[in-house]
């Protein structure tokens, strides 16, 4: 399976404002491998962008279906959404909101949730109280990095370790992964509830 080329489709036409996965070999064994470890039938994404991600878990798991919230601060973000309905069908639906405006009884219903939206600390903290509060299983997180950017003082990987180390944030750390981006080297974290 080649989703490099198949979903080249999501970028072609657009300048390159944020990075995003590349869907290649090594990418998809990464969410074939998050799929088995969950088990997930239905996921919320926040942060859709480009929507390779979305792509990329519907391709690998024919069965998901798949939810994308998003500011849609981008014109590619609402194009490209459409165009993943169109592909998917039932299996993929998109809401263009803020993550903050998101009520967590409304979400427990999801075996994970993959959070790549906002990186601010408050965002991010926001999104991780968010799952608490609405039970959710699993937490995926991307970019699990040191630093994303010094002159915001956005770092997600302290802040992820931060909160794995309250005793009230009730997840633990399952695994791992790096992955190639189209902006380097990249890293996701998958978390369980305990």
């Amino acid at each position: 399976m080649n989703l490099v080329k198949e979903c080249k489709f999501l970028t072609d036409g657009w300048s390159y404002e944020e990075g995003h996965v590349v869907p290649d070999n090594n990418t998809c064994r990464m969410v074939h491998v998050i799929c088995k470890l969950t088990r997930c039938q239905n996921v919320l994404e926040i942060g859709f962008n480009y929507g390779h991600s979305a792509y990329t878990f519907m391709s690998m798991n024919k069965e998901l279906v798949y939810h994308s919230v998003d500011i849609g601060q981008y014109e590619h973000t609402l194009v490209n959404a459409k165009k993943i309905k169109e592909v998917f069908g039932d299996r993929f639906e998109f809401t263009q909101k803020s993550s903050f405006d998101i009520d967590p009884t409304t979400i427990g219903h999801y075996d994970m949730v993959f959070i790549d939206g906002d990186h601010s600390t408050e965002g991010m903290s926001s999104d991780m109280n968010l799952c608490r509060d609405a039970g959710v299983e699993y937490i995926l997180i991307d970019d699990y990095v040191d630093c994303i950017s010094k002159e915001l003082g956005i770092y997600p990987k302290q802040l992820v370790n931060h909160y794995l180390s309250k005793p009230d944030f009730p997840y633990r750390r399952v695994q791992e992964f790096a992955y190639p981006a189209t902006d380097g080297q990249n890293k996701m974290i998958l978390l369980k509830r305990k």
